[in-house]
């Protein structure tokens, strides 16, 4: 049998030229970059109002999420003890009433004239699993909401979908402020989930909708990289503001003028884009009209329907053999994101100490959020550039690449945190490493689940990946808080490290390139060109 591979040549305005099977050879970089500007000029007052609202989303779940590490902790006036001081190990034997002998293997050993923090609820022995509970609430509810956005901005719109989502977030600050345990504070961060996920997958919905599907990586690079540049910039402000001995109030004060900003932008000068997509499948497809349904028919002949929100979840989580890469992908690019919020935080405020041996002293607040900079700056700042490179060279590499930079880092961090007596250094290396990594697959995952996706279910599609992506948050504070509980924070970053490693050899191997809206254009000149003879036997 023959193999042949059709070459499409496009005029000089289009810029490039779709070969080898239908892959994109790169673009011309500056007639990219002026249709991205033009772009901006025909849509300005909306993409920099979805701009600025994507930079408060980012700010309330930094504000929301930075003091958590400090809101609850171990006790500073009592802690449990192997061993007493001039007596020996706690191993003394008890005869009880009933006959029994029982053995005191630990003991608890009280600071005389010590007072707690009255702001923070803590524990004797801190449990990790526990402690960083707040990301599992946050990432299970914002994985299920981000598929429920994508329904409702495709049904509804995305003006309502984005206002509804700053109205769920009232509660969120108030739930920190006036709780009376911790697990009241940290089920507020359900309603951060909700949040997080209404707002911030509406404004990339309405980014990519106002871009283009051709330009959907800086679209989403755009969005991100201002998200995430905010987050780590607040970070930094959220330190300098917060009070160790009373966590639960400045940045929460912050996060309740944020939620009203956002309630009367969305309401007074959001516009609605959804017609701007159903205007781009029209012209991709020939179509005018939406198509609310899909249709899968068996080899039997039988036909069964599906709405289009249960279709676009079942072929971008189950079908889409290079989808299902890009979810497992984007599930550990969060399962990082919380190891850095959470147990990384936590690993940083406390003494480390191996079996009985200070191995270094907890880092102060100032220096944490310095840190987390190092992670969170690069990976905002540069996932445009990383989306712009993605639309023109393509995603599979720059995905790949971006897991194994992040190996690296954990890698870093693994060995810094195990072996050095003096950790900054190292910590703010493996965070750079993380950083980095990060901003090349994260936005390029995005785009990537835009690529193989049309116009009218794009939005179900993306929430989809969401659902995986942000599922990571709560799978990776589970996993990373048992193993940290278990056999230390060593070992969990070790485990971190080798799933993303897998994840990355996933992508590698099954991820291929989706041809772009723009292969679509009218063509100058069409030629079969053969690619290869195959020899049949």
């Amino acid at each position: 049998s023959s193999k042949w591979c059709r070459t499409r040549r496009f005029s000089d305005r289009e810029g490039f030229e779709l070969s080898g099977c239908g892959a994109m050879a790169p673009m011309n970089v500056a007639g990219s970059v002026k249709e991205v500007c033009g772009k901006l000029r025909q849509y300005p007052v909306q993409l920099l109002l979805a701009i600025f609202l994507v930079m408060c989303c980012g700010a309330t779940k930094k504000f929301q999420l930075f003091p958590m590490p400090w809101v609850a902790g171990n006790s500073e006036c009592r802690k449990l003890v192997s061993r007493v001081p001039g007596v020996g190990p706690a191993n003394m034997k008890m005869n009880a009433s009933n006959g029994r002998l029982y053995t005191v293997t630990t003991l608890e050993e009280l600071k005389p004239d010590c007072q707690e923090k009255a702001e923070v609820f803590v524990f004797v022995g801190e449990s990790f699993t526990i402690t960083t509970a707040y990301l599992v609430f946050f990432g299970l509810t914002k994985a299920i909401f981000n598929f429920v956005t994508g329904v409702c901005c495709d049904r509804f719109g995305r003006k309502w979908t984005l206002v509804a989502g700053w109205v769920v977030a009232i509660p969120l600050p108030l739930m920190v402020i006036f709780a009376e345990n911790w697990w009241t504070a940290a089920l507020s961060n359900l309603f951060l989930g909700m949040q997080q996920a209404l707002v911030w997958s509406a404004t990339i919905f309405i980014m990519i909708d106002y871009f283009g599907k051709s330009n959907a990586g800086i679209a989403v690079g755009i969005n991100e990289t201002v998200g995430y540049t905010t987050i780590s910039i607040v970070g930094v402000i959220a330190a300098a503001i917060m009070d160790e001995d009373s966590p639960r109030t400045t940045c929460y004060y912050v996060v309740i003028t944020i939620i009203l900003v956002g309630i009367v932008l969305g309401v007074a000068a959001l516009k609605e884009s959804k017609q701007v997509a159903a205007q781009e499948e029209a012209e991709v497809s020939g179509r005018a009209e939406t198509v609310d349904e899909a249709t899968l028919t068996w080899p039997s002949g039988r036909s069964v329907t599906f709405s289009k929100a249960q279709s676009a979840f079942v072929y971008t989580s189950f079908i889409n053999g290079p989808l299902m890469s890009i979810n497992f992908a984007g599930l550990m690019a969060n399962f990082i994101s919380g190891f850095a919020w959470g147990l990384f935080a936590k690993w940083m405020k406390n003494d480390y100490v191996v079996d009985g041996e200070l191995m270094w002293t907890k880092l102060s607040k100032e220096t944490i959020a310095n840190i987390t900079l190092c992670y969170g700056l690069p990976k905002g700042i540069f996932q445009w550039i990383f989306g712009f490179a993605g639309d023109r060279i393509g995603r599979r590499w720059l995905i790949t690449g971006g897991l194994a930079m992040c190996t690296l880092g954990l890698v870093i961090l693994a060995a810094t945190g195990e072996s050095a007596s003096d950790p900054v250094a190292g910590f703010a290396a493996g965070s750079l490493f993380l950083g980095v990594g990060t901003a090349m697959m994260y936005s390029n995952n995005l785009a990537a689940v835009s690529d193989h996706t049309d116009p009218t279910w794009r939005s179900s599609a993306l929430g989809a990946y969401r659902f995986w992506r942000d599922l990571g948050y709560a799978v990776g504070a589970l996993i990373n808080g048992a193993f940290a509980d278990g056999v230390g924070i060593f070992g969990s970053v070790l485990l971190t490290a080798a799933l993303t490693a897998l994840s990355a050899i996933c992508v590698g191997v099954f991820y291929r390139e989706a041809e772009t809206a723009s292969a679509k254009a009218p063509m100058a000149v069409e030629a079969p060109v053969p690619e290869a003879v195959e020899a049949s036997t």
